[in-house]
């Protein structure tokens, strides 16, 4: 018998090794590119795309997107379902449009039926965890749905006499991230969102940011020259006084957003995972025809409809590639849940990219719609929107119809990015392709199928006055008053 020993001596070894290869495999395939552990989701409120640096921007100061955007695929023409926080994020969350899920705009109840992004990756075995800058997404509203860990302390009190918490700045929503995940292990698999709402109004950021761009006050050199605003003429001081906070704002913003990607790199989570960064919705500073200045929700203009994009894979892959194509925000849940290999919700809007081939194929259609204004226009009793600015987009084309005021415009944003001539306006008219953009959004109209909603009665003064505070909410008119 002893001498069988060095007989299976070597197998015993060869065993142990090929084992400990197999282990050294299944570890390196958890970690591979093609097989990343975590998702973060980060959105940034009331962010134009164009007020970025990695969009082109040339003086507002954001290194650490920046940063991000070189280490990620860049969604250069990203366009957001709805143009308030709520119904905009409910699309992200959905992959459907407003008019599927069913939420008009801020102060409704998203209906439990919709699935949420959270809830897919939760039944998958994911730790979900979010972080919330804004009481526009209160889990009153039902945003919580899907989350394991939903933290949502505001502590910035704005509202008359100072009784409400109704945000909180981007340090605080930073320093809670950092809080909750460095408290113990990394779950082995984490769904994480964090939302930052600072670029809003009143654009009041803290020291230093609230003068870093004075230059734009007094036509420094180093001012925005080329700011879209600037193109029908010099604006008032106040305009720029406005446009500089917003500024600092977002500078202020890309600080702590670069805090966050650097503890998530150190505690090992931002190279396994896959990143999704977008805005919600932009604002119009007067640059877009119609509409009012430092505002949103009321149009489909290219100021409020288009936003930032971001998607970076496990190890920067594919970093700094632009996808030129139109990308809508409700392309954002196939995308994710099929990179993950998860079942596609039935019933959603959105198309998935392929993002290990980044293979450019027309998307299609695209729709996106304003959320306002309410007063004498919500009088379809299927739909609240129905007669509100909405756009198809369709390559480079852009059909916007606005019913209430009986209105239709056509633009080419290849050669008119900033909606200066309407090719369906007097003598410049032409149909242009038109009759096949008005057919297609005539469908999209035609597919309505909302879910129930109702604004939140239960405590409807309560929510009122906190929408309110975060400037939501016109203090004249009556019901549930006026939205920006």
């Amino acid at each position: 018998m002893q001498r069988e020993g060095p007989t299976h001596r070597p197998l015993l070894i060869g065993l142990l090794v090929a084992l400990a290869a197999a282990a050294l495999f299944t570890v390196a395939r958890l970690r591979s590119p093609a097989d990343p552990r975590h998702v973060i989701m980060i959105s940034l409120d009331t962010t134009r795309a164009d007020h970025l640096g990695c969009y082109g921007n040339r003086w507002i100061r954001t290194p650490n997107i920046d940063a991000l955007a070189g280490e990620s695929i860049i969604l250069a023409d990203f366009l957001t379902a709805a143009t308030t926080t709520l119904a905009s994020h409910t699309s992200l969350f959905t992959g459907k449009y407003p008019h599927s899920h069913g939420v008009p705009r801020n102060g409704f109840r998203i209906d439990g039926r919709n699935v949420m992004i959270p809830e897919i990756f939760r039944d998958a075995g994911f730790t979900t965890v979010g972080f919330i800058g804004s009481f526009a997404l209160d889990k009153r509203f039902g945003f919580a749905q899907g989350f394991a860990h939903f933290d949502q302390d505001f502590d910035i009190e704005v509202g008359r006499g100072g009784y409400d918490q109704n945000q909180r700045s981007a340090e605080k929503v930073t320093d809670a991230v950092i809080r909750y995940l460095g408290e113990g292990e990394v779950p082995e698999r984490l769904f994480l969102f964090v939302h930052y709402f600072d670029p809003h109004m009143p654009y009041s950021p803290p020291p230093p940011y609230n003068t870093m761009y004075d230059s734009i006050l007094v036509d420094r050199a180093d001012g925005p020259k080329n700011h879209p605003a600037w193109l029908p003429g010099k604006p008032p001081l106040v305009s720029r006084r406005l446009l500089s906070g917003y500024a600092g704002e977002i500078s202020y913003m890309d600080k702590h957003v670069g805090r966050l990607l650097d503890f998530l790199r150190r505690r090992g989570i931002l190279d396994d995972a896959v990143l999704v960064m977008t805005s919600d919705h932009g604002e119009n500073f007067g640059d877009a025809p119609g509409g009012l200045p430092f505002y949103h929700g009321l149009t489909v203009y290219e100021p409020e409809a288009r936003v930032a994009g971001l998607i970076r894979l496990p190890n920067g892959r594919h970093g700094g590639t632009r996808h030129e194509g139109v990308v809508g925000s409700v392309d954002i849940l196939p995308t994710l849940v099929r990179f993950f290999g998860l079942p596609v919700p039935e019933g959603i809007d959105g198309k998935a990219l392929d993002l290990n081939k980044l293979k450019e194929t027309p998307r299609g259609a695209c729709f996106s719609e304003a959320t306002q204004p309410r007063e004498e226009v919500e009088v379809d009793s299927l739909w609240f929107n129905a007669r509100k600015a909405r756009c198809v987009r369709l390559g480079k084309m852009k059909y916007i119809e606005t019913l209430y005021v009986n209105r239709e415009e056509l633009f080419d944003l290849s050669n008119d990015p900033n909606e200066r001539r309407n090719l369906l306006a007097g003598s410049a008219g032409s149909d242009l392709g038109a009759g096949d953009l008005r057919a297609l959004l005539s469908e999209w109209d035609a597919s309505a199928r909302p879910l129930p909603t109702e604004f939140d009665q239960e405590r409807k003064e309560e929510t009122m006055r906190r929408l309110r505070a975060l400037g939501y909410l016109g203090r004249s008119g009556d019901g549930e008053g006026r939205e920006e």
